[in-house]
């Protein structure tokens, strides 16, 4: 590498040090994909007797990350407890409904991880004859989240 190169490599090094970084146009995300946990889930009685897998697809709206500026860990959201989190959701889960069962995950994360939002989607692999996966996606925001005008 040349002078020239490692020099403007150290230029852009200190500017980011100074503190002279972009400025976040919106909120930041955090995505979980393909994660998969199983439950008792379902309408019928023979769904609610045996445990079946779910695929679970999170995007967390974080409101400001601060860890980006000061790469703490303490700054960001624990990617392992987002997951343990629904893993927990999954064993204890009492709903019918993957509608339901993707509103108490949403509202589960957005709470104990004060999160600006969440997207999550479940889906059962395999449970229609010619199709890959069968789920529903849901979209919700904190409560005290700034509403758009």
């Amino acid at each position: 590498m040349s002078s020239g190169s490692i020099e403007f490599l150290e230029r852009i090094a200190d500017k980011v040090q100074e503190g002279r970084s972009s400025r976040p146009v919106g909120d930041d995300r955090i995505f979980v994909r393909g994660l998969r946990v199983d439950a008792l889930i379902g309408v019928y009685e023979y769904e609610r007797q045996q445990r079946q897998p779910l695929l679970i697809d999170l995007e967390l709206e974080l409101g400001g990350s601060r860890c980006c500026h000061t790469d703490e860990l303490a700054d960001a959201v624990d990617y392992a407890m987002v997951v343990a989190a629904v893993h927990r959701l999954a064993l204890f889960n009492r709903r019918l409904l993957l509608e339901a069962f993707a509103q108490d995950v949403a509202d589960t994360l957005i709470n104990d991880f004060a999160l600006s939002g969440a997207a999550v989607s479940v889906s059962k692999p395999g449970i229609l004859e010619g199709t890959d996966q069968v789920g529903v996606s849901i979209r919700r925001r904190a409560r005290d989240a700034a509403r758009p005008g």
